[in-house]
C-alpha cells in the first residue's frame, strides 16, 4: 500500500474504533458515559473562556465583549463540570423539545408550500409522530432516558461497524 493509503486507512481506523467503544460505553454504562462527555465538554468551555479572558486581559486589543463571553464560558463550563448529572437529565428534555418544535416546523413549512406531491401525506404522518414523539418525552423523560443514551450507543456502535466493513472493502480493492 502506498504511504498516503496507509495514513488514510490508520486516520479512519482510530475513529471506528473509538466509536465501537463509545456506543458500547453508552449501552453499559449510560449514565457514567454521559457524565464524562459533560465533563470534557465543561472542561473545553472552562479552557475556552480562560483563554478569552486572559487574550482580553494580556492581548493587543480589548474587546469588552471578549471578556463577557469568556467569563460567561467559564462559568457555564464550571456549573456543568460540577452538576454533570443534572446536565445529562436535561438531555430528554432537550430532545423532546427539538422533536415538538420540528414537526411542527415540518407542519408549518407544508402548510406555506404548495407542494402536492404523494409525499405530501407522508410528511404530515412523520410531522404528527414527531410532536407525538416530543410530547411524549416532555411529559416522560427519566422513562425515556435511559432508551435514548441505547438508542445512540447503538448508532454509534452500527457507524463504527460501517467503517471498519468499508475500510475492508477500500482496502481489498486499493491492493488489487
Amino acid at each position: 500500500m502506498s504511504e498516503m493509503i496507509k495514513r488514510l486507512y490508520r486516520a479512519k481506523l482510530v475513529p471506528a474504533i473509538l466509536s465501537i467503544a463509545f456506543g458500547i460505553a453508552l449501552i453499559i454504562a449510560r449514565q457514567s458515559a454521559m457524565e464524562v462527555i459533560v465533563k470534557i465538554a465543561a472542561g473545553m468551555l472552562i479552557a475556552c473562556g480562560v483563554g478569552c479572558v486572559l487574550v482580553y486581559l494580556f492581548g493587543p486589543v480589548k474587546e469588552p465583549m471578549q471578556f463577557v463571553v469568556g467569563g460567561f464560558a467559564a462559568l457555564i463550563g464550571f456549573l456543568a463540570w460540577f452538576n454533570a448529572g443534572f446536565v445529562v437529565s436535561l438531555f430528554p428534555i432537550i430532545t423532546g423539545i427539538v422533536l415538538l418544535l420540528n414537526g411542527l416546523s415540518n407542519l408549518a413549512t407544508l402548510s406555506m408550500s404548495d407542494v402536492n406531491t404523494g409525499n405530501r401525506a407522508l410528511i404530515i404522518i412523520f410531522s404528527v409522530l414527531m410532536i407525538a414523539g416530543g410530547i411524549f418525552i416532555l411529559f416522560h423523560p427519566a422513562a425515556v432516558e435511559g432508551a435514548l443514551m441505547v438508542y445512540i450507543g447503538i448508532g454509534y456502535v452500527i457507524n463504527g461497524i460501517f467503517d471498519l466493513i468499508l475500510l475492508y472493502q477500500a482496502k481489498t480493492v486499493l491492493m488489487n
